[in-house]
């Protein structure tokens, strides 16, 4: 039997009849197939546009290689191959599992049981874990079909629970006695079942695993102790709530009986000092169950109490305070109770400091003197009307020392600059790098086509030889008869690239300068694509030009804020004109934005030598030095309507912002904002561009912060690069106002936590050079708050946050200025978050020792009531009118 016949089958799809090839082959056969395989691969992958093999050939393909190549290692390897991990295959997984089965049947069992121990081994789990499905299901079957122990590897248990089971029918599954154990103990089990509920009910026909496993433990087919013990074990060995949600859910179906309760006890109190708060509530309510039946005694009492009154979540320790207040007597642990208390003395809640304190004087009465002279030591820290509800019951408190002015923010730091690129190889890695980076940082890209640039000038056919390996799975980069594609139309490096390997490719250069400068991006209309994404989309087209024709790029930045050195820029020029290479009128107006808001006078003279047209505009630009600061407006509006000289513009955004920057010139033209003609504008928009229009204008971040408010307003729900965009806002030069603290407000608010990371450290960057625009970032959380359009206790975290950082004059200043925005009239609601705004305003003003009495807080901490609103208004209004 020849390949011919085997190499026909598979290219026919023909799985079946590939199968019946392989079963008939003898030793030789299977030896020919298999050294003939690897090449017919890479000959039906490189046949493709793509580089990827069509739907049909894999299931073929991988069984012949798993029915002639030798080794259990090598089959592993075969099968596992990139080229057969494809989106079709996800659902094949069973099937393929039969066939692996009927087509490995000659192999000895400990071939097999090897073959499925690699396969499991090579399984990567990744937020889609249907991918690593087809791998799982041959491990398992080549598992089950030599009669062997399941593999060790963490992720065959992971996929197990991922799809691979059927948590309807655990009982019967063959690996249920040899898994559930180590569903405690390898990691990713708690990821991949957080979802455990919400999938189970988007499926409808399918119960969830804890449900499953928690019956089977009431029928007896698993032991209550082997669930119970693993979720304490895996509780013990830490990790994120988002980790531990399935483990906590198990648990808590499993509702431990008394005794099974008392015989864990003490575990439960050694997760309360750290583990994520789900936990430590599930195990705080276990040991004051084992309390209830008298199984704590006073250390251990004093360990868990201690512990759960040192927690950040206000809940657990309010319910820990309940727990020693109502058990302090009863018990007859007083001292141990008021040693507990002090520990929430020093919280910044202050609700639970005064609850606290409350408890210790409602004890004061059964506490030893040694107890006594504790509970005074703590208070000393205490504010005036607290130390004297000490100094009351147990004695007189000495104040504690003059506490020492608050430390300021941490001082900012510039990113350095990368080196430039020195090697071909090295241009060739980063460009991979870039590749698989989702948003590239704006400088890297840059340094990689500046360094692209020059080593193209320098050696085309060096660097299209040192590109070609990093593009093999991309073969329609280097093919002129392609159109590259929309989707890749703003991906500089890749347009660059193109230009190098096609070198007549225009890159739409003469589309985008006139979607710039007219503002058009097809006939016959304007479109409202952001001018600064027009910009952008220009100058990448520009770059990708001159690769081949300039020495070096003219605009590249040498600080990571992206400016430019002068004197660097001139040498750039001088380069530029002695080889007759002119800069892109994009390339130009970039170089002139980037340059400092201070200029060497050395640079300036020394551009007055320059001969070129482009070079005599840079030379005049250097001797009158920057231009002015445009005047910027940025309003929040009542209404979507605003009136902007004798313009009527519909503001969707119900932000208003305006640059403005008389001229006609493309410096001018680019950052005056809105462009002329535009009457419909500030639509929400995404741009994978945003993080890089500071970088446009870094001596001007005001400039940058009016065009990206109108687009960015209404999406802090959205994942959209809010964060990396303030941090380089934070990172430009020149006046921060009103623009930039409403961008700061929206991005406090996003949704996402890692924006609003961002947001906190661009506020401190802004602090620390002491520009952070306090008053203006207030006013604004204030009014888009009262309009609801941001939530309030999103802002107030990150606040603390940079509060906590030293930051402590700068949110002071913008809780100040906000509360007169968002405080209800009589009668008004007040938004969710606006007692933790106060709570926060009371901590800062303490600790700067802020004074001065606030209007409408006095007039709502005199409502009188109860509401936590009135009573942290109250708290705030004392403190800014307390004696100094």
């Amino acid at each position: 039997m020849s390949w011919d016949e085997i190499r026909d089958a598979i290219d026919a799809k023909d799985t079946g009849r590939v199968m019946a090839l392989v079963s008939e082959l003898d030793t030789a056969g299977r030896k020919e197939v298999a050294d003939r395989l690897p090449g017919r691969l890479k000959e039906m992958r490189d046949a493709t546009r793509w580089g990827d093999l069509e739907r049909g050939f894999h299931q073929p393909l991988m069984l012949a290689g798993a029915g002639t190549i030798g080794g259990a290692a090598a089959v592993a390897a075969w099968l596992c191959r990139r080229e057969f991990d494809s989106w079709w295959m996800r659902s094949q997984g069973p099937r393929l599992r039969r066939d692996l089965d009927a087509v490995t049947a000659h192999r000895p069992a400990e071939w097999r049981a090897d073959a499925g121990r690699r396969i499991a081994e090579r399984i990567r789990v990744t937020d889609f874990s249907e991918e690593a499905l087809p791998r799982w299901h041959m491990a398992a079957g080549l598992t089950l079909s030599a009669d062997a122990a399941p593999p060790a590897a963490d992720a065959f248990v992971v996929m197990w629970v991922s799809g691979g089971a059927d948590p309807t029918a655990l009982a019967d599954d063959p690996f249920l006695d040899a898994l559930v154990p180590r569903l405690f103990e390898a990691d990713g089990v708690g990821a991949a079942l957080a979802f455990d509920r919400s999938t189970a009910a988007w499926a409808g026909d399918r119960g969830t695993w804890a449900d499953a496993l928690a019956e089977l433990a009431a029928t007896g087919r698993i032991a209550r102790d082997t669930l119970l013990d693993g979720c304490v074990r895996r509780f013990l060995r830490g990790g994120t709530p988002h980790e531990l949600r399935w483990f906590a859910q198990l648990h808590e179906l499993l509702d431990p009986a008394d005794e099974e309760v008392a015989a864990r006890v003490r575990d439960y109190a050694r997760l309360l000092p750290s583990a994520p708060s789900t936990v430590a509530d599930l195990a705080l309510r276990a040991v004051r169950r084992a309390d209830g039946l008298e199984l704590v005694g006073e250390p251990l009492f004093e360990e868990a109490a201690g512990a759960v009154l040192f927690r950040p979540e206000n809940k657990l320790v309010r319910a820990g305070l309940s727990w020693a207040d109502r058990t302090a007597r009863k018990r007859d642990r007083v001292d141990a109770t008021l040693r507990a208390v002090t520990a929430v003395f020093s919280s910044d809640v202050l609700d639970l400091r005064e609850r606290a304190v409350k408890i210790a004087v409602k004890h004061a009465g059964r506490a030893s003197a040694e107890a006594r002279e504790e509970v005074r030591n703590a208070a000393a820290g205490l504010p005036g009307d607290l130390r004297a509800a000490i100094s009351a019951s147990f004695g007189a408190v000495d104040a504690g020392t003059e506490a020492a002015a608050p430390g300021g923010p941490p001082p900012f730091v510039p990113r350095e600059m990368p080196a430039p690129i020195g090697s071909l190889s090295d241009l060739a890695g980063e460009f991979d790098a870039l590749l698989r980076t989702e948003h590239p940082d704006g400088i890297a890209v840059e340094r990689f086509l500046a360094a692209l640039v020059e080593f193209a000038y320098e050696d085309i056919d060096a660097a299209r030889n040192a590109m070609r390996p990093v593009v093999t799975t991309m073969p329609w980069l280097a093919n002129p008869d392609v159109p590259i594609g929309n989707h890749h139309e703003d991906n500089w490096p890749l347009l660059a690239v193109r230009c190098l390997l096609v070198p007549k490719s225009t890159g739409g250069l003469i589309k985008a300068l006139a979607a710039f400068v007219k503002g058009w991006t097809r006939k016959g209309g304007t479109v409202f694509d952001p001018q600064m994404d027009r910009f952008l989309a220009l100058r990448g087209r520009e770059i990708a030009a001159a690769v081949g024709t300039a020495p070096v790029l003219l605009a590249t930045p040498t600080a990571a804020s992206g400016h430019l050195d002068p004197d660097v820029l001139v040498g750039r020029f001088e380069r530029l004109e002695a080889a007759g290479a002119e800069p892109g009128r994009a390339e130009l107006a970039q170089a002139m934005l980037r340059v400092p808001r201070e200029i060497d006078p050395a640079a300036a003279a020394r551009a007055k030598g320059l001969t070129s047209e482009a070079g005599q505009a840079m030379a005049a630009w250097l001797a009158e030095g920057p231009p002015a600061d445009p005047d910027v407006r940025c309003e929040i509006l009542a209404e979507p309507e605003a009136t902007l000289g004798d313009r009527a513009l519909r503001l969707p955004s119900r932000v208003l912002s305006a640059v403005a920057m008389p001229g006609d010139t493309d410096v001018a033209r680019l950052c005056a904002f809105p462009e002329e003609g535009w009457r419909d504008l500030g639509r929400p928009t995404y741009s994978s561009f945003f993080a890089r229009w500071p970088g446009i204008t870094p001596s001007h971040r005001e400039i940058a912060a009016a065009h990206l408010v109108p687009y960015q307003a209404r999406m802090t729900d959205e994942n959209w690069l809010q964060g990396p965009t303030m941090l380089a806002l934070a990172e430009a030069d020149g006046p921060a106002g009103a623009a930039t603290g409403t961008l700061l407000a929206f991005t406090l608010a996003n949704r996402h936590e890692r924006h609003r990371t961002d947001a906190v450290d661009a506020l401190l960057a802004l602090s620390a050079r002491g520009v952070m625009p306090a008053a203006e970032t207030g006013a604004a959380i204030g009014r888009l708050t009262a309009a609801d359009r941001i939530k309030l206790g999103r802002v107030v975290k990150a606040l603390g946050t940079a509060a906590d950082a030293g930051a402590h004059a700068d949110v002071w200043s913008t809780i100040a200025t906000a509360l007169p925005e968002v405080l209800p009239a009589p009668g008004g609601r007040a938004p969710t978050g606006l007692p933790d705004l106060l709570a926060l305003g009371t901590r800062t003003a303490e600790t700067l020792g802020a004074r001065g009495a606030i209007p409408a807080l006095e007039a709502v901490a005199g409502r009188g009531g109860s509401s936590r609103l009135v009573k942290e208004a109250a708290r705030l209004h004392r403190t800014l009118t307390a004696a100094t």
